[in-house]
């Protein structure tokens, strides 16, 4: 017995001779396919170990540049480690590496390769029973072991186990790629679309095959349609991970993987098709799902009803919606009309803090302070303060808030005291409740602004504030450009 690839062969090269020759993706063992191959070049240059490129293909998977370790993209955009480097020593996952043997009908073979050595005066044939000779099952594993002494030491007595094992291939359907990447129908979860008189949640498959439609499948069944509500919460992790998840109105995506339509018009509540649940979302995100379902207590949004079912155009009635958009449109008719915008782009660790804005999903505090943050970054820190000061003559202690009043009464805009003061409540908020150990002054500037009202509706008043400011502002700034000069 011995080995059929051994380290550094299996690239490809030529077979036979000049008048013969044949050209093979593994000059060493044509049969044979290497999964991990040794390229060297001898001191010149860094050696280097190489995974086969099929494999990497057919199983999808990036490599990242710091660790060098492999991983597999998931439809639900997470990443599965998939082959480990570390060292000299180099681990792939086993199902990964079954699903590719599925995939190609390939058998795997695994050698081992092991000596151990030891000082040892006693007679060679003391260890004799220890010896194997190509003991095999005459199936799919054979091994052999021998003991001798090093030439070089005859005080020094070694073993050599040599071990060969075939994985034979799953089934080709076994792969769960294309068209083999079905979910079984049992494995759809059930959502709770309604309750009994008593409060007994009823629930219902959200596979899609097993709803009824508009043409006639299933009549039995809760319709595609039905609307399915969660918590608002459900939607905090897409939220604190804008790099990959985008929210917005009326929808959330992954990427470029996945996109599901959602109701998100009132921040009390979310709520998603049935049918949607089993189609959109993958299937690594059904249990984050579930575990914020609640029953059916509100009714889908009129906004999403005249989307959805009447096929209308309408606008979002969320207040965080409108931001958004509101603040784009800002910027962009500022920089048309004075050739600068009035928001600075964020930055680094703050570039995608516009994405991660909300009305808070819960009333914790922790939610509550976060958003504070957020709002303050994006209507205060980010101010133009470098443009305004070329724009207007203040005292050199004057901050950005104070630069923008002075640059709005210098060109007459009507409502400078109400949004400057709400520029400054969100500054304060920022300061007392949200950046710093707030104590007693800042629990009592808390109970002032929350007048009795739960911090998610402050907070989402305070954003309609923001909008009508920005509306405003549009206006001004649409007008100031129309004027003649």
């Amino acid at each position: 017995m011995g080995w059929d690839l051994t380290k550094g062969r299996g690239t490809p090269g030529f077979v036979g001779s000049k008048e013969d020759a044949r050209y093979f993706r593994n000059d060493a063992a044509p049969d044979f396919e290497p999964l991990v191959i040794f390229q060297e070049f001898h001191g010149v240059v860094p050696d280097t170990i190489l995974i086969s490129e099929e494999f990497r293909l057919l199983m999808g998977l990036w490599q990242d540049p710091k660790s060098g370790n492999y991983f597999q993209i998931k439809d639900d955009g997470t990443k599965e480690l998939a082959v480990k480097f570390e060292a000299q020593k180099i681990e792939v996952r086993t199902p990964i590496l079954n699903r590719y043997l599925a995939a190609r009908q390939l058998d795997a073979v695994l050698f081992l390769d092991s000596t151990v050595s030891v000082r040892n005066a006693a007679p060679t044939a003391t260890f004799d029973h220890l010896e194997i000779e190509d003991s095999s099952n005459g199936k799919d594993a054979c091994i052999a072991r021998n003991i001798g002494r090093l030439h070089l030491d005859e005080q020094v007595i070694f073993s050599r186990v040599l071990a060969k094992r075939i994985l034979q291939a799953p089934p080709q359907a076994a792969c769960g790629i294309w068209p083999w990447d079905d979910i079984d129908p049992e494995d759809y979860p059930e959502f709770i679309i309604g309750e009994s008189e008593t409060g007994v949640p009823i629930k219902f498959t959200c596979n899609p095959d097993r709803l009824a439609n508009y043409f006639g499948a299933n009549p039995d069944a809760p319709h595609y349609l039905t609307p399915v509500f969660f918590k608002p919460d459900v939607m905090q992790k897409y939220y604190d991970n804008p790099s990959l998840y985008s929210v917005g109105d009326g929808g959330l995506s992954c990427a470029q993987l996945w996109h599901v339509q959602i109701d998100n018009d009132d921040p009390t509540f979310v709520a998603v098709f049935l049918g949607d649940l089993g189609r959109d979302v993958p299937q690594g995100e059904w249990s984050h799902w579930l575990s914020y379902n609640v029953p059916p207590t509100q009714k889908m949004s009129e906004t999403n009803f005249r989307r959805s079912i009447l096929g209308q155009f309408t606008t979002s009635k969320n207040p965080e919606h409108h931001f958004k958009t509101s603040y784009e449109e800002l910027n962009r008719i500022w920089e048309r009309r004075w050739g600068w915008p009035l928001y600075r782009e964020a930055t680094h660790n703050d570039k995608d803090v516009i994405r991660r804005l909300r009305i808070p999903v819960n009333d914790t505090s922790t939610e509550f302070q976060a958003q504070l943050l957020n709002l303050a970054l994006i209507l205060v820190d980010l101010l133009n303060e470098r443009a305004l000061s070329q724009e207007v003559s203040v005292d050199s202690g004057t901050k950005g808030i104070g630069k923008l009043q002075r640059f709005l009464e210098k060109h007459s805009y009507r409502y400078v005291d109400r949004d400057t003061s709400l520029l400054r409540t969100v500054q304060r908020m920022r300061s007392h409740v949200a950046a710093h150990a707030s104590g007693s002054k800042g629990q009592k500037v808390l109970d002032n602004e929350l007048s009795g009202r739960s911090p998610r509706e402050y907070f989402q008043q305070l954003t309609s504030d923001a909008v009508q400011m920005m509306r405003d502002l549009i206006e001004f700034a649409t007008q100031s450009d129309s004027r003649p000069a």
